[in-house]
């Protein structure tokens, strides 16, 4: 799906790092389009002196974060007091000045830096946003999903539920890193839920893992 998105002209170069940023980080669309720079934390580039250039880290090394701290929900502009298409609100289930820090892994951050290479910066300091240099707009990157679905699908599957809006790469985020393992707490936390959310909408993914948590518990007690 990204990489059909990717393909298409004029946005698909800008939206490749959008779209691989809600899959890789479970953002929100609406938090993502918000992201700035200042809240992306990556570590820096290292001189190579025999290449004599810059270079990414070494990927075990890569790790960086994103912070949260505000979400641009579009609403329409009769539901606005600012009579902009997006509100500005706090992230959802965050108290006003509350931010929430996620994991950026080493791929996100290789993206990122290769988005902010060819982009550049946008207005504000967005980290995203259109080939008019205005924030990303919500049917700008609705229709380049619509069409990647089309590109990418069978017939059949175009008429599923299968990855039907943008939205559906933060689920699918959520769901790797339950099944990877990860405490819900800690998943909860990055994804911005209460555990209760969590445990509710996702219980699906952490079923059917008996055999491999049985193994898993076992290990701890191996001293023993």
């Amino acid at each position: 799906m990204v990489d059909a998105i990717a393909a298409q002209r004029p946005s698909g170069p800008r939206l490749e790092a959008f779209f691989s940023t809600l899959y890789l980080s479970a953002l929100r669309p609406e938090e993502a389009v918000n992201l700035k720079w200042s809240a992306v934390h990556l570590q820096p580039r290292v001189w190579d002196p025999e290449q004599e250039q810059w270079c990414d880290p070494e990927p075990e090394e890569d790790w960086g974060r994103l912070i949260v701290r505000e979400v641009t929900p579009d609403v329409g502009k009769r539901w606005t007091d600012s009579g902009r298409q997006r509100d500005r609100r706090q992230p959802k289930g965050r108290a006003e000045n509350e931010s929430r820090p996620v994991p950026c892994s080493p791929r996100l951050s290789r993206i990122l830096r290769a988005h902010r290479d060819e982009f550049g910066e946008g207005p504000d300091g967005l980290v995203f946003f259109g080939v008019r240099g205005h924030q990303l707009a919500t049917g700008v990157y609705r229709q380049a999903w619509h069409r990647a679905r089309k590109t990418v699908f069978t017939k059949e599957q175009q008429e599923s539920t299968l990855a039907q809006v943008p939205y559906d790469l933060r689920r699918a985020c959520v769901s790797t890193w339950l099944n990877e393992g990860i405490s819900p707490a800690q998943v909860a936390a990055w994804a911005g839920h209460s555990q209760e959310v969590l445990l509710r909408v996702y219980a699906k993914c952490i079923d059917g893992n008996e055999e491999r948590d049985k193994r898993r518990g076992a290990k701890g007690f191996e001293g023993f």
